[in-house]
């Protein structure tokens, strides 16, 4: 081989690595020194200025008579000193001292070939880039950790991943693998040693891998975990949201017509409601067959049949009129056709139900417009679902006749608008989960007539599993004794008013005609006069054997029972209450001008106290002023009986409402009235001053705490004083004194 061949290959390996170099060096002396060997024994150079090398690989030079094959040198397949060693400096320096001879004989054939050969560009000065190679070269005990190394005297280290690829090292060792593969060189003394490049450039070849190579064969870098590791954390994050965003508020409601008007459905079709007050109202929805024609004295029938129903979407915007009755004032109003509810209620979709509390009410069982309709506000802003049904009143829901009974079969009449109350709390099982309401809590909340309506249907079998818990305020506790046979005997005036003899003419009647052939004592009420011994008294409730079979005590003795066993599921939770001034009307107030002592005196002594010589006792539990009088009104007819109830009978928590505070009360005048606690539960109480807002707070905690837990935030039972705050109330004295003289339960109000 020529000195130009070889300065040309210096030139083309100048960018090698600093091993290939040594390696290529020791490898260019050694052929220089063979070729130098043969000139000197050869008398004819057949290729002058061409060295052996270039001979060799042309195939024109001949060893004892055999052609000698080129021979490619694959470096990194050949074991030489100091590529895997790293010979010493003295090594390198024995091995340069006996060349010497040699490569001063090429040093003057260099400089000339250097003149004369323009085209080939000058080989650079490679002493200074050698010694700064030196530099960086790795030290012998830095080899330990081969994840690490250090760069010469900046002794940093750092890992194989940060290394930077070399383009020429990786292409030589793809060239010296395929020519492994295709020379049979000759055993010239080197060790032929196979090379783990995956053991050395770990990194490098798992990189060049494609990712299903790696994945195969489990060589991962770097990068490979790194985007794992972020795509979990986003499949989390968004996983994480989707569970927060459902749960973080109340499901989408259902869609608006015309952003107003909104449609849900029912067992029977499909209804519209509107949207206002930040609610969604429904007026008159249907619950039963209309008692109307032959369905008049008859139990309510449900909606069960599709032919019973309608058809498309109801319209359901309007207030419906209530049922058919006859007012405080003797104003007849209502409609015969009035089995419907009304339901208020803040969302409409079935994400999570809200309690739901039935209003149940009526001053009288012949009628009157009470306080408890459902709130807007309050359905908002305390979670929950109102629910007002209509239920038939007066001759229309109780009338019990022979004629009536002999009619049907099995022979039985009246408690009809009881039955209008078992059907709708039916329904509202059914049907109330399509208007955002749980049927699993339902609470009763009955006032005056409508709270003694469902003190009856507590004792109903049938009713049991209809609702959840029972809110009575002030309710009759005289209920029905007499069998139904009694009880027809007593309406038999009533047959002879309306001129009718059978259960057909009743029927054909005209409404009008039916409620003035009621007795004008069947539509009075005693619940602001003191008693008196010579008193008409009459219920419109009978035990008709079908709703009411039993006496109201005798299945409330058998709940208390149960409730001592445990047997929670038949004991339903029970609160009594009433207001300490429920005797207190206009009307009686409106008798004199002037309250004074011997007014309220002569008052008491005139009444059944007088009579049984009570008159100084009991003054000496009440003042004789107007509120006194009224005091005293309230704890005969209604205080006191319910004590008595809730003491003996069911051992259920009583709460009296003693008004709001000095100079104010739940009513006007400064008296707690019969209608406080149901004002300030649906949010109708006047509350201008701060003591009457502090009553209405305590009041609102007291029963929203129990719709939503079935029981009270206080304790379980005895009695509750309800003003400004709720205190105990650890004794009852006037009671104790009017139940041992019996005036208590005889003369509690009826209905």
């Amino acid at each position: 081989m020529s000195t130009v061949d070889i300065n040309q290959m210096d030139s083309e390996n100048d960018n090698k690595t600093l091993d290939k170099k040594q390696i290529e060096e020791e490898e260019k002396e050694m052929m220089l020194k063979a070729e130098n060997e043969k000139l000197d024994d050869s008398e004819d150079k057949k290729m002058e200025g061409e060295g052996t090398v270039r001979a060799a690989l042309a195939g024109d030079v001949t060893e004892q008579g055999r052609e000698v094959k080129p021979k490619y040198i694959p470096i990194g397949a050949i074991k030489m000193p100091g590529f895997f060693t790293r010979n010493s400096e003295k090594d390198k320096t024995k091995v340069r001292n006996e060349d010497e001879s040699t490569i001063e004989k090429d040093t003057e054939h260099e400089k000339t070939l250097e003149k004369t050969d323009d085209d080939i560009n000058t080989k650079p000065q490679i002493g200074l880039l050698q010694a700064f190679a030196k530099l960086l070269q790795p030290k012998d005990n830095d080899r330990e950790n081969d994840q690490t190394k250090r760069l010469g005297i900046f002794n940093v280290k750092y890992p194989k991943m940060f290394q930077k690829k070399n383009a020429a090292q990786e292409a030589t060792l793809a060239s010296m693998e395929t020519l492994e593969d295709k020379l049979d060189t000759t055993n010239d003394g080197m060790e032929n040693v196979k090379l783990d490049v995956a053991d050395q450039e770990e990194g490098k070849v798992a990189t060049r891998l494609p990712l299903k190579e790696r994945v195969r064969q489990r060589k991962f870098i770097i990068d490979d975990i790194m985007v794992c590791v972020v795509v979990v954390l986003v499949l989390l994050a968004v996983i994480i949201g989707i569970i927060v965003a459902s749960r973080a508020g109340p499901p989408n409601e259902r869609p608006l017509r015309l952003g107003r008007y909104i449609t849900t459905l029912t067992s029977c079709g499909a209804v519209e409601g509107i949207y206002d007050e930040g609610v969604y109202k429904f007026y008159g929805v249907p619950y039963a067959v209309p008692p109307v024609g032959e369905k008049r004295f008859t139990y309510a029938q449900p909606l069960n049949n599709l032919s019973l129903c309608w058809n498309g979407t109801l319209e359901l915007h309007e207030p419906t009129p209530l049922c058919l009755q006859m007012l405080e004032n003797s104003t007849i109003t209502g409609d015969e056709d009035c089995l419907t509810l009304d339901i208020v209620t803040p969302h409409v979709h079935y994400g999570y139900p809200l309690p739901v509390v039935v209003l149940i009410g009526a001053n009288s069982l012949a009628g009157g417009i009470g306080p408890a309709q459902p709130s807007a506000l309050y359905a908002r802003t305390k979670e929950v679902v109102f629910v007002r049904p209509n239920f038939r009143l007066g001759p229309f829901g109780f009338l019990a006749l022979d004629i009536l009974s002999n009619s049907k079969y099995p022979a039985t009449s009246g408690n009809y608008g009881l039955s209008d109350l078992l059907v709708a709390l039916q329904w509202i099982q059914y049907n109330i989960k399509h208007f955002g309401g749980d049927a699993e809590s339902v609470t009763l909340l009955g006032h005056r007539a409508g709270a003694t309506l469902v003190a009856a249907l507590t004792t109903a079998t049938n009713a049991q599993k209809l609702y959840s818990r029972v809110w009575l305020s002030s309710p009759s506790v005289i209920f029905p004794g007499e069998p139904l046979q009694q009880s027809q005997n007593n309406n038999e005036q009533f047959k002879q008013l309306s001129k009718c003899n059978d259960a057909d003419c009743l029927r054909r009647i005209t409404p009008t005609e039916i409620l003035s052939a009621t007795p004008d004592t069947w539509l009075g009420n005693n619940i602001d006069s003191l008693p008196s011994a010579d008193e008409f008294k009459r219920s419109w409730l009978v035990l008709d054997g079908n709703y009411l079979r039993v006496h109201a005590y005798e299945s409330w003795d058998k709940q208390k029972k149960a409730k001592e066993e445990g047997k929670e599921k038949v004991f339903k939770p029970m609160v009594f209450g009433t207001a300490i001034h429920s005797g207190h009307t206009d009307l009686l107030k409106m008798k004199h001008m002037n309250w004074t002592a011997d007014i309220v005196e002569k008052m008491v002594n005139e009444s059944y106290i007088g009579e049984k010589n009570l008159t100084e006792a009991v003054f000496q539990h009440f003042n004789k002023t107007y509120e006194g009088l009224v005091e005293l009104i309230s704890s005969i007819r209604t205080l006191c009986p319910l004590v008595s109830l809730a003491r003996l009978r069911l051992a259920a928590p009583l709460y009296v409402v003693t008004g709001a505070g000095a100079g104010g009360g739940a009513a006007g005048g400064g008296l707690a009235g019969i209608d406080a606690d149901v004002q300030a539960i649906v949010g109708t109480f006047e509350s201008a001053m701060p003591e009457q807002r502090r009553f209405m707070a305590a009041m609102q905690q007291l029963f929203y705490y129990f719709v939503w837990h079935g029981e009270l935030a206080g304790p379980a039972g005895g009695l509750l004083a309800v003003g400004q705050d709720l205190l105990p109330l650890p004794a009852a004295p006037a009671c104790d004194l009017l139940i041992r003289e019996d005036v208590v339960p005889r003369y509690a109000h009826l209905d």
